[in-house]
């Protein structure tokens, strides 16, 4: 698989509300877990929970039709999604079994057999020998496990989930769902992270005045269940931040909000709002639909919602075209070549001090990443914009809205003004310093 394919297959997962993968990327479990978190981030386990761009169906976020499967291959004749060892991985097999379940006499030694015997008809491939049970754990009335199957170069991650107190013979007997072992592993309420290494929930998190994200650390460990837990994470090893994920409620909001400004599109909004992708932390209390139009430059219709936090601050969504949308968090420098179709639309993410003015970087379609055009929405009364920072220079509007040329990340401030010259409102833009952000949180993936 291409590098593009495995972005994609990522990005694809955190841009539907719900999808049904073709074959069963995670099987039984995470499609009956799926409405009720989500992991997005990057990380080698995130490309195992997707079906994305090699054959998933994409849903509506709320009252979307059942879901259905698209055509595809066999089971048995699909490749298997295994991926290489690394110094980490390695780490992570030869750590001992986690979790209080795996205590219990013969669960182990049960599950280790009973995989090895069951994957007949799975896409495990042969040359994947052994078998290493990473955890076995009681959660929200489940019992629960992470296995690998490997050899000396390659490994598969494979979980399942079954009855409470379910033996290791019974868990080995369900249909698990695969992908590469990854370092770091987040599903749900478990956090598996390298020995060595802390992973670390959010306890608190807010949008800073730069308009980023800041988040207090809760205490951590190299492997934590935590029942209910909503949080972005963060996992470090050695003093030097390896990955930034989340999991968070699903996507969409059955809210609807009338457009305040520019054109209506209801269309472009009710996609908006049906995958709106809520963010751990923020909870929106009123969403919004600030504005609607086609930007200057642009060949396809924008809405740009609101999602209002406590405090004043908010969440900034900005759909671009119409149909279902792709999520985006890239800063790409290429042109892509997507392996097979994508949705039509695109979505961007950012979060703003307060709704005065507010920026949101536009997404760019020949790389299905952001580009370096900034749309700003000023107050109505505005003219024109006047920029200090990275770029530097002077934006006319209309109707308080405009285009901020600089690329990624970019460090700006910006003074809305006035046709008298006079400043109305300002906005600081400190975009992370990072590979790809979401709504003002750099994701880090550093395991290379």
């Amino acid at each position: 698989m291409s590098g593009l394919e495995e972005r994609l297959r990522e990005e694809m997962v955190r841009s539907v509300a719900g999808v049904r993968p073709a074959p069963d990327p995670l099987g039984r479990l995470l499609r009956r877990r799926r409405a009720r978190a989500r992991r997005w981030g990057g990380s080698a386990l995130g490309a195992a929970v997707v079906a994305a761009a090699l054959g998933a169906q994409a849903l509506a976020g709320t009252g979307g039709p059942t879901p259905q499967p698209a055509p595809t291959t066999a089971v048995d004749e699909q490749p298997s999604p295994d991926g290489p060892l690394t110094d980490w991985t390695r780490r992570v097999l030869d750590a001992p079994v986690r979790g209080a379940a795996a205590a219990e006499p013969g669960v182990v030694d049960e599950l280790t057999a009973g995989l090895l015997a069951n994957r007949a008809g799975s896409r495990v491939d042969p040359a994947l020998d052994r078998v290493k049970v990473l955890f076995v754990v009681d959660v929200d009335g489940r019992r629960l496990y992470g296995a690998a199957f490997h050899n000396d170069t390659r490994a598969l991650f494979v979980t399942a989930d079954g009855p409470a107190s379910a033996s290791g013979a019974a868990l080995a007997g369900l249909r698990f769902g695969e992908g590469p072992l990854g370092p770091f592993t987040l599903i749900d309420s478990v956090a598996m992270a390298p020995p060595g290494c802390v992973a670390q929930p959010s306890a608190t998190t807010h949008v800073g005045p730069g308009g980023t994200l800041e988040h207090t650390w809760a205490t951590g460990g190299e492997f934590l269940v935590l029942p209910g837990t909503v949080a972005w994470w963060r996992v470090t090893c050695d003093g030097t931040v390896r990955e930034i994920a989340y999991v968070a409620p699903p996507a969409g909001t059955s809210a609807v909000a009338p457009v305040e400004r520019g054109e209506d599109l209801p269309d472009v909004a009710g996609e908006l709002l049906g995958r709106w992708p809520n963010l751990p932390g923020l909870g929106v209390q009123r969403y919004r639909i600030l504005w609607g139009g086609t930007p200057e430059g642009e060949d396809r219709p924008v809405v740009v919602g609101l999602g209002e936090l406590a405090g004043g601050s908010a969440v900034v969504c900005a759909v671009a075209g119409t149909g279902e949308p792709l999520l985006i968090w890239d800063v790409r420098r290429k042109a892509q070549h997507p392996p097979r179709a994508l949705p039509a639309a695109r979505m961007a993410t950012a979060v703003a001090a307060s709704d005065a003015i507010v920026t949101v970087r536009l997404p760019d379609e020949a790389t299905l990443g952001y580009s370096d055009r900034l749309l700003v929405i000023a107050p109505p009364t505005a003219t024109q914009l006047r920029v200090t920072g990275a770029t530097v220079g002077t934006v006319p509007l209309t109707g308080g809205v405009g285009i901020v040329t600089a690329p990624a990340p970019a460090t700006l401030t910006i003074e809305a003004l006035d046709a008298d010259g006079r400043t109305l409102a300002t906005q600081s833009v400190a975009e992370p310093r990072a590979e790809r952000f979401l709504a003002g949180q750099g994701l880090v993936n550093e395991w290379g």
